[in-house]
């Protein structure tokens, strides 16, 4: 029997709650006081609270979004207590956002993450189905948290249409040329070089580190080298018409973005 329980938080009690776990996870500077959490809950704002027994170990929270005429969910943070973050909780709780969301009309909802968190990448893509179009640089400006401290924090834009069944399944058998370059010294992946799109093709696979923390705390250079060459892929990439729409875990060092020309746009 699953020891967890995932469901809505309202009760301004529990609110604290959350705002005391985004502190303990970010610190202080980077959360979203208590005010905001309940003015937004009143307005079409969802919170998610995933509890072992009577503790909050995580929490997805969102609020209403709008641009052009559409509107939709903005899911702005999430975080899971490090001793409960392999009990797939995350997933747990972006499918309870998800019909929450649907239950109130929503139909499609986004969020940012870091390009290089490998592990949040195969949730929103492989595992929910989410697409990217857009890349951000330095979208929050400095962050100085133990999570983000010290690289610029670039941003991918996450799309997940509630509203319909995705198939993210990359091309099975195809031999995918890879736009980047790289090479293992001790340990750690390192971007050598990479390929302005020189091989025409459909799809492309762009690396991504497995861990990028441990290479922060080893080699931050390295990590810095990543986030450069992926701004400069992606933003190469997304203008020409591609998405991310896969993403593909290996036994190497790195796990790989799976990347096409966007139907919509042929």
């Amino acid at each position: 029997m699953d020891p967890y329980i995932i469901r809505e938080v309202t009760e301004k009690a529990e609110i604290q709650l959350v705002v005391s776990l985004q502190n303990s996870i970010w610190g202080r500077t980077n959360t979203t006081p208590f005010p905001f959490l309940v003015a937004s809950i009143q307005n079409g704002g969802i919170i998610i609270g995933a509890f072992l027994k009577e503790e909050l170990v995580g929490f997805c929270y969102s609020f209403p979004g709008f641009h052009q005429k559409e509107i939709y969910l903005v899911s702005h943070m999430m975080a899971v207590k490090e001793e409960d973050r392999n009990a797939g909780l995350g997933f747990k709780m972006k499918e309870k956002q998800k019909e929450m969301a649907l239950e109130r009309g929503y139909t499609k909802i986004i969020w940012t993450f870091d390009p290089l968190e490998s592990r949040n990448a195969n949730l929103n893509i492989a595992k929910l189905g989410g697409v990217v179009k857009t890349y951000y640089s330095n979208h929050y400006g400095d962050m100085e948290d133990e999570l983000n401290g010290g690289l610029p924090s670039d941003r991918l834009l996450l799309e997940w249409d509630i509203g319909k069944r995705s198939d993210n399944r990359h091309p099975e058998g195809e031999q995918i040329h890879s736009l980047v370059t790289w090479e293992t010294r001790g340990e750690i992946p390192i971007p050598l070089s990479f390929d302005v799109l020189s091989i025409k093709a459909n799809t492309y696979k762009v690396p991504v580190p497995k861990d990028i923390h441990t290479i922060k705390e080893i080699d931050f250079a390295a990590a810095e080298t990543w986030r450069i060459m992926h701004r400069n892929v992606f933003t190469q990439l997304f203008v020409r018409g591609y998405i991310i729409h896969s993403f593909q875990k290996t036994n190497e060092p790195v796990n790989y973005y799976i990347v096409s020309l966007n139907k919509e746009n042929e």
